[in-house]
């Protein structure tokens, strides 16, 4: 099964609306890879992770099918990783989904609160529901067993990642969080994870408060090796990168190749 990453750019995209910025003209001109779109991930043909404000635009950059789409997993209520209104035109009149098509949102309550405000008409006349999830609860996505854990980010908003266990391998979609709280690492030890993607939102910088920057995620790396989460066949992906850290596609990766971390762009297809 593949993870296909769609968006790899913190809220204001990139190169980000407005923005006279270098890194935004400097992208615009070199296009490819500099392109960012929003956070969000598909997972074989009926898993998705996060429905930003671009979810539409990756359908049709990357040949996405959202027809088969069965389960959309939420982090958490910001805009740039939920944007609901797209859900919407599943109602009848708008499309014609495929027999028996039935779609389950799982967020926090302010997930399913911005779910009901957007759509506001019953879940059942989009063919959808919303499960309202905790941290540390197995989710059974059928083709994938999905576990929510805590993130160091918007703490008033409980954001999650997602250590998502597919056939023999394990991945996490670890974007939007500084250093990953106490229980997050105790849960993690031993995981022994294929890949995981890792928030890298200064780019170069070393923060790691909400967010992380390069030396962060070098950390980070080292820190789930010592602990068994990630082996050093493990793959490292850095994603989530904002403009205002300066630095375009082939910086990062002159910055991160010498410690083995790979730097995640639109469209990377990961075989797990």
């Amino acid at each position: 099964m593949d993870l296909t990453v769609l968006g790899t750019a913190a809220a204001e995209a990139w190169p980000a609306p407005f923005c006279v910025c270098e890194a935004c003209r400097e992208a615009a001109r070199r296009g490819g890879k500099d392109l960012r779109r929003r956070a969000n991930y598909q997972l074989g043909t009926d898993i998705h992770i996060d429905w930003g404000p671009d979810a539409y635009h990756c359908m049709l950059a990357f040949g996405i099918d959202y027809s088969p789409l069965r389960h959309l997993l939420v982090t958490h209520p910001h805009q740039d990783h939920w944007t609901p209104v797209d859900l919407l035109w599943r109602r009848r009149g708008f499309a014609k989904l495929p027999e028996e098509s039935q779609l389950t949102v799982y967020g926090n309550a302010l997930v399913g609160e911005r779910l009901r405000q957007t759509v506001r008409a019953p879940l059942s006349e989009l063919s959808m529901d919303y499960r309202h999830i905790r941290e540390f609860e197995r989710l059974d996505l059928g083709s994938a067993v999905a576990t929510p854990l805590p993130a160091s980010h918007a703490p008033e908003e409980g954001a999650f990642i997602f250590l998502i266990e597919v056939g023999g391998s394990r991945v996490l979609i670890g974007h939007d969080t500084g250093w990953f709280p106490e229980a997050t690492w105790e849960y993690l030890a031993g995981a022994g994870m294929s890949v995981a993607l890792l928030d890298c939102t200064y780019g170069t910088a070393d923060r790691r408060e909400g967010h992380m920057g390069g030396q962060g995620v070098i950390d980070t790396m080292r820190a789930l090796q010592e602990i068994g989460a990630a082996t050093d066949n493990s793959r490292i992906i850095a994603t989530h990168f904002s403009h205002n850290c300066l630095s375009l596609h082939d910086e990062l990766l002159r910055f991160f190749s010498p410690h083995g971390i790979e730097c995640a762009f639109d469209g990377m297809r990961i075989s797990l």
